[in-house]
């Protein structure tokens, strides 16, 4: 197939600013807060996630736009099968990060396990992999826990 990045890009659009028009418009999302405390609404990530996937997916269709055709993809080499396990790798720890966070209702313990598991799936040194899992699972307590007042545990 010789379109480049032309329709995985305006697939991705397309899926970007649906969800961001469609959170916008649903009358439960909203963007502000709708508490005293300043915390953002429902439709907060999702309005933001939703532009910023379908600005990417304008930006890939216009690259795609731009090669004329020049780029085949679907060709599966050695390369792309070794990505393609990673990547399926990848989506199962996200499947067991949401099990494991439903049923054991300790969401900074499944960050860091996950968080480890997916460093050594791909392949990082174990102290290095130690070392990011800390400052991640860090980062994500502080940012939300901490500054967001969002309570995972419940």
């Amino acid at each position: 197939m010789h379109k480049g990045d032309t329709i995985p890009g305006l697939i991705t659009a397309v899926f970007g600013y649906s969800v961001a028009i469609y959170v916008l418009l649903e009358d439960t999302m909203r963007w502000n807060a709708q508490s005293s405390d300043g915390v953002p609404g429902a439709g907060f990530f999702p309005v933001l996630l939703g532009f910023a996937v379908g600005i990417l997916g304008t930006i890939l269709f216009i690259r795609g736009l731009l090669q004329k055709g020049s780029v085949q993809y679907f060709q599966v080499d050695p390369e792309i099968k070794f990505n393609l396990k990673r990547l399926g790798l990848a989506a199962l720890s996200m499947i067991v990060f949401f099990i494991l966070w439903r049923t054991t209702h300790q969401f900074i313990v499944c960050v860091a396990l996950v968080c480890f598991g997916l460093n050594a799936v791909f392949g990082r040194k174990l102290k290095y992999n130690i070392i990011y899992t800390v400052v991640f699972t860090a980062f994500i307590y502080a940012a939300f826990v901490v500054g967001f007042s969002v309570q995972f545990n419940r």
